[in-house]
């Protein structure tokens, strides 16, 4: 489940992303949300055979597991071995309802997570030092107040428009 693999669990929690981020990074989810996300859960990591084995207590906490188990590697941290990042924080469930805290994370960092390309190589084509692509990736960064030239070739270096950068 590392390296924010893009199988279909992965594109179904980080579609939920950006609800998360206009409710504080919480994303409640119904009785019928939590089992489509079941059914891609069983259909991707459970074999058929090993089904019968897993009552629904059991089987919920391995997908709450798989949820926050959805992580990445930051090569670019400031140590040398890097840092873990997990897109959701914590899962909470009622029995009823799935309760999802996500990661705050920057828009900035999201895409070159996407892109699979590291600051340096982001600088590199935006032809800025690596500490201006770290400092936009801080997740309080407000990149509606950074210089309009930074934004753009940040956004061209990123594969993307300026609105999927901007807070």
């Amino acid at each position: 489940m590392s390296g924010f693999d893009k199988d279909e669990f992965y594109v179904k929690i980080m579609s939920m992303y950006p609800l998360a981020k206009e409710n504080n990074y919480m994303l409640k989810l119904d009785e019928e949300q939590v089992r489509e996300l079941k059914e891609i859960y069983i259909n991707l990591y459970i074999p058929l055979e090993n089904l019968g084995h897993y009552d629904e207590e059991k089987l919920m906490k391995k997908l709450m597991t798989a949820i926050v188990s959805v992580c990445t590697l930051d090569k670019d941290a400031m140590n040398n071995r890097g840092d873990i990042l997990h897109l959701v924080n914590s899962v909470n469930y009622d029995g009823k309802n799935l309760y999802l805290r996500y990661a705050r994370i920057s828009p900035v960092k999201l895409r070159r997570f996407e892109i699979g390309k590291t600051q340096k190589q982001i600088a590199d084509l935006m032809g800025y030092d690596v500490s201006a692509v770290r400092n936009c990736e801080v997740p309080y960064c407000d990149m509606s107040r950074q210089p309009d030239t930074l934004v753009s070739k940040l956004a061209k270096a990123l594969e993307c428009d300026i609105e999927t950068i901007i807070n």
